[in-house]
């Protein structure tokens, strides 16, 4: 690209992602996207165009649309110039999603975890999902992401550390991809963080309580791993004399696969609460974020609530403990959109707008 002709192809690809933009909501026809995004509609044609001949949209066929006189064509995003896939291990599932740029599920399959499953396992159940989605679907993997329910550690080389509370935590998911295909591992609570942080630029506290326990930090937008991406492993921090995970195993609340089998029992709070809270409190009082939200199978409204009022017993500022809507759609969601995200950076810094 010479320098006569990068200020306009810059420009025109600026146009052309805001229409992609526009097309991954719903399909339009020229008029509507030239209305809507405050452009020309032979601006409007042009960037259809060229989007056209990148294989990113294509002209379709709407149903129920009357026939009389010239009928407006409409165009919506191309879902075979590639799909995402998303790879979410917990204690009790391992998920399996691909979307489209999109955002529009084409595969969604759930795939139930034992205490015998082996990492071995849930590799090969990752590859072969892998294959298999390729298959169905027909189109090139753009990028993928995996969640994994344990922690990652960043320091060099990404590497999963297994957990001890089931043998399958460390499987090599992200080694299972072709080379070349981008691929983003991250612990699953910081994929549950971003779903929720969204694209609010304020600061979370994401709180996960199920097979384990852990914590995603969003500060000011941005997700905070720490130098070696252990940061919000809650597990490890120091609480009267030992660690919380022994502080809690001594109260009896780690000598199950499922922490969430113990927290059924409300019986059983006072012994997770004391401990727990005390940890998070220290966080909660040092970080001072805006929102608290917790998230996990153990939870329910009433832990919930239990939790706020343990927290609130030791904060000097009052804090409300957040219960998340997100449910188990968090991991998947944001493993998702940093693979989206990947992608479309990935798409446009090749991309030729003539």
């Amino acid at each position: 690209m010479t320098d006569s002709t990068a200020g306009p192809r810059a420009l025109a690809t600026l146009t052309d992602i805001r229409v992609f933009d526009y097309l991954c909501k719903a399909p339009a026809t020229r008029t509507r996207i030239a209305a809507d995004l405050g452009i020309s509609k032979p601006t409007a044609s042009q960037a259809i165009s060229r989007l056209q001949e990148n294989g990113l949209a294509l002209a379709i066929e709407r149903e129920n649309e009357p026939k009389r006189g010239r009928v407006p064509e409409h165009y919506a995003l191309d879902s075979s110039f590639g799909h995402l896939l998303a790879l979410c291990l917990q204690a009790e599932f391992l998920q399996v999603r691909a979307t489209d740029l999109a955002g529009q599920t084409l595969v969604d399959r759930l795939y139930p975890l034992t205490a015998q499953t082996t990492a071995a396992e849930v590799a090969q159940m990752g590859a072969r999902e892998i294959s298999r989605v390729a298959a169905e679907l027909g189109s090139p993997l753009l990028a993928a992401a995996v969640s994994q329910s344990a922690p990652v550690e960043r320091d060099g080389e990404l590497r999963v550390l297994a957990t001890p509370i089931f043998p399958s935590s460390g499987a090599d998911l992200a080694g299972q991809f072709a080379d070349g295909v981008p691929v983003l591992l991250d612990n699953d609570v910081n994929w549950m963080a971003l779903a929720e942080a969204g694209e609010q630029a304020d600061s979370l506290m994401m709180i996960y309580i199920g097979s384990g326990l852990g914590a995603g930090l969003v500060i000011d937008g941005a997700l905070h791993r720490g130098k070696h991406g252990t940061a919000g492993e809650l597990e490890t921090q120091v609480v009267g004399g030992t660690n919380l995970r022994e502080a809690l195993a001594e109260a009896g609340m780690f000598q199950t696969r499922v922490l969430w089998e113990k927290l059924a029992d409300e019986r059983n709070w006072p012994a997770f609460l004391a401990p727990f809270g005390q940890v998070l409190a220290n966080l909660i009082g040092f970080v001072d974020p805006q929102r608290v939200v917790a998230i996990g199978p153990g939870l329910t409204p009433g832990l919930c609530a239990a939790l706020e009022s343990e927290l609130n017993g030791l904060l000097p500022k009052p804090v409300h403990v957040q219960l998340s809507a997100l449910g188990t759609e968090a991991a998947a969601r944001g493993a998702l959109a940093g693979a989206r995200e990947l992608a479309l950076g990935n798409l446009w810094e090749n991309y030729r707008a003539r």
